[in-house]
Parts: structure tokens; C-alpha cells; sequence
């Protein structure tokens, strides 16, 4: 699959995989954070878009649809909008998105990102005809306070979907059981991740596939993503 991308001249807009990097998980101990394979899995899907300023904005409180009650205090020129109003702010992207009607775009709020006060919205894109800048657009949730996303810091992910595919998959659901035998290997397994658990460390089964004895019992799909972005504007900005 092969999405085009077109990119606004100069818009201090960057489009990138989503790294794996996160500040608060630099901040564990020991970077322990980070050792959750599946968090750490997690955070690198999608491409991320992010900006090359910090942005700055406050509400006061009031819901309307007026775009009276949100402040732009700092923001790249061409980037932030008002005009949805309801305690709401919104990103020109500058970037326009071109794939087959087989393919839509879902955007996600960034893994394991945190705002305090603000979060982006979750929407998906018909991205075969739409034929204006990719729409990011955050809720406020929090009054009289400088809510400040730092450059650099995504506002959105995408991640291409094919809704058709999707619409295809049926969950089946059945009742659990557990033999004798399957119930005194899961008291063992719990035992055995509890005793890692007491000493601060991860038992990483899950990372490896494998029980508390070390023996295989699969294997993921992919233990890393590298995801493709080939740059191809005039001046090679990404």
C-alpha cells in the first residue's frame, strides 16, 4: 500500500514514524517504563504529525460556538484555528493526502502521549476524494490554565485502514473453561511473575512468547515497526 503525501512549502509541519520516546518514561526508574514490550510496541505505530514551535492557548471556561473563549498565545503563523468554537482548537496541517477508496486514514490521539488539560480528537478521513489539508482538532478540558504543547510534541497519529477489511472480521465469543491441569499451570505461571514482579524487575514472557518455564507458546507478529516515509519535495523537508 502507498499513500501520497503533499506537503504545504515552508509549513512548519513535520511527518515522521511515531518514535518510541516518551519523557515520562525517560523519567522511570531505571527507564523501567520501557520494558513494557507492549507500550513500547505501541507508541512507535502510526505516523506522528507534530510542529516545529511550541503552541500555547487557554479557555475560559464558556462552551459555545463562538470562538470567543479560546486564546492563542503562541503558535507557528498559519496553524492554529478557532473557528470550530465549543472549547475546541484546531491544526492546519498542511498536508493533503492522497489513496485509493480502498484506504481511509484514522486519526488517533498520539500513544502514550499526555497533555494535561487538552486531548486530540479521534476521526477517520475518506482520504480517495477529500481534497483539503488532513483536519487535527483538539478538546480543551481544562479552564484558565496555559495549556502549552511543546514543539516537536505530536498532535495526531494516522494510521491507513482499510473499513472494508475491517467490516469483514466477525468476533466469536465463547465461554471460558479451564481443566484442573491448565488451572494449576496459570497458579504456577502467576507465582513465578509475581516473585519477579517483588524484586522491581519484568518477567518479560510476554516479550518472548514463552510460560514461566521458558518454554515457547508463540510468536508476535512483529517485535518492532519500521515504518516507510520517502521524501520527495523539492527541498527534501520533512
Amino acid at each position: 500500500m502507498k499513500v501520497s503525501v503533499y506537503k504545504i512549502p515552508n509549513h512548519p509541519v513535520k511527518i515522521e514514524q511515531t518514535q518510541v520516546q516518551r519523557n515520562w518514561m525517560d523519567d522511570t526508574y531505571d527507564r523501567h517504563a520501557y520494558k513494557c514490550f507492549p507500550v513500547s510496541l505501541a507508541n512507535s505505530i502510526g505516523w506522528s504529525i507534530s510542529f516545529l514551535e511550541d503552541i500555547e492557548f487557554v479557555w475560559d471556561g464558556v462552551v459555545d460556538t463562538t470562538q470567543d473563549h479560546v486564546k492563542i498565545l503562541k503558535s507557528p503563523p498559519n496553524v492554529c484555528n478557532l473557528g470550530r468554537g465549543n472549547a475546541t482548537i484546531s491544526f492546519n496541517s498542511g498536508l493533503y493526502f492522497r489513496t485509493d477508496e480502498n484506504t481511509s486514514i484514522i486519526s488517533i490521539v498520539p500513544p502514550n502521549y499526555f497533555i494535561d488539560g487538552a486531548t486530540p480528537f479521534t476521526s477517520i478521513m475518506s482520504t480517495s476524494f477529500y481534497d483539503e489539508a488532513f483536519p487535527i482538532a483538539w478538546r480543551i478540558t481544562r479552564s484558565h490554565q496555559n495549556i502549552v504543547i511543546p514543539a516537536g510534541t505530536p498532535v495526531a497519529t494516522l494510521i491507513p485502514v482499510s473499513l472494508e477489511k475491517l467490516s469483514l472480521i466477525e468476533l466469536e465469543v465463547y465461554d471460558k473453561t479451564f481443566d484442573p491441569e491448565a488451572l494449576q499451570e496459570k497458579r504456577e505461571y502467576l507465582e513465578e511473575w509475581k516473585k519477579i514482579s517483588e524484586q522491581g524487575k519484568f518477567s518479560n514472557f510476554y516479550r518472548d512468547a514463552v510460560d514461566h518455564k521458558g518454554q515457547s507458546i508463540g510468536s508476535h507478529e512483529k517485535k518492532s515497526l519500521h515504518l516507510k516515509i520517502t521524501d520527495l519535495t523539492t527541498k527534501n523537508e520533512r
